[in-house]
């Protein structure tokens, strides 16, 4: 396996960009009193807002670091529950360095319906044919977290059945981007539902977007977009 390319940043500095992007997951209610994210602190442990926390709220006296088993690095509040799903996707994903765990409700109608995923939406089609785990249980366990990157595989997301959605990122911006684009392309493809039946962009038309469109640029505009509305 290889060793992970850890993002260099000071580590308040990272924690501050987590608050801040859990902040504005929490106003785009796309997490509710629930969710989490993490960024990876080093080889062996990453940062995470601690389960009790209020999401809308957050400071960085929230965030804990532990390790992969969950154990305590820094801080004292207990992290999440499912902490699994993120030492898991660290464990066996080298490059990436960024987990979100949202609960976004259109994503969620679609699989509490069994309705496909489909790229109707420019930003949407980064994020591919986004595989499902077929379950509604809490990922709070490493097999339960080792059958999640299974299925997740090296896409950027992965819906999880009537429940949410997790999405990874090499950093922090790029992970916030494919979160918030899952929902937006569920919203829109929801919406379209109630008129008629949604254009779903051709693979030629999916294959043009991703190579415009997969840019770090388009991430930090995305992410300066939904940041202005917490500043």
């Amino acid at each position: 396996m290889s060793q992970p390319q850890v993002i260099q940043m000071p580590q308040l500095q990272l924690k501050q960009k987590l608050v801040d992007a859990i902040r504005m997951l929490e106003k785009a209610e796309y997490i509710d009193h629930n969710g989490h994210c993490s960024a990876r602190r080093d080889a062996t442990s990453f940062y995470i807002n601690s389960g009790a926390s209020m999401r809308g709220a957050l400071t960085v006296e929230d965030i804990v670091a532990i390790d992969f088993q969950g154990n305590l690095v820094e801080g004292s509040a207990k992290p999440p529950l499912e902490f699994p799903m993120h030492a898991e996707v660290y464990r066996a994903r080298a490059e990436v360095n960024a987990v979100f765990h949202t609960h976004p409700k259109y994503s969620t109608y679609l699989t509490m319906t069994g309705t496909k995923y489909q790229p109707v939406y420019a930003q949407g089609v980064l994020l591919g044919d986004i595989p499902v785990m077929d379950s509604p249980l809490s990922v709070n366990t490493r097999p339960m977290g080792e059958k999640m990157v299974g299925i997740m595989g090296n896409n950027p997301a992965v819906l999880l059945k009537a429940h949410g959605v997790v999405a990874v990122g090499i950093d922090i911006v790029e992970c916030f981007a494919m979160a918030a684009y899952v929902e937006e392309n569920a919203y829109r493809q929801y919406m379209a539902m109630q008129i008629g039946e949604p254009y779903v962009f051709s693979a030629e038309e999916q294959k043009a977007c991703r190579e415009k469109l997969w840019t770090p640029s388009l991430f930090k505009k995305t992410w300066d977009h939904y940041h202005s509305k917490i500043a």
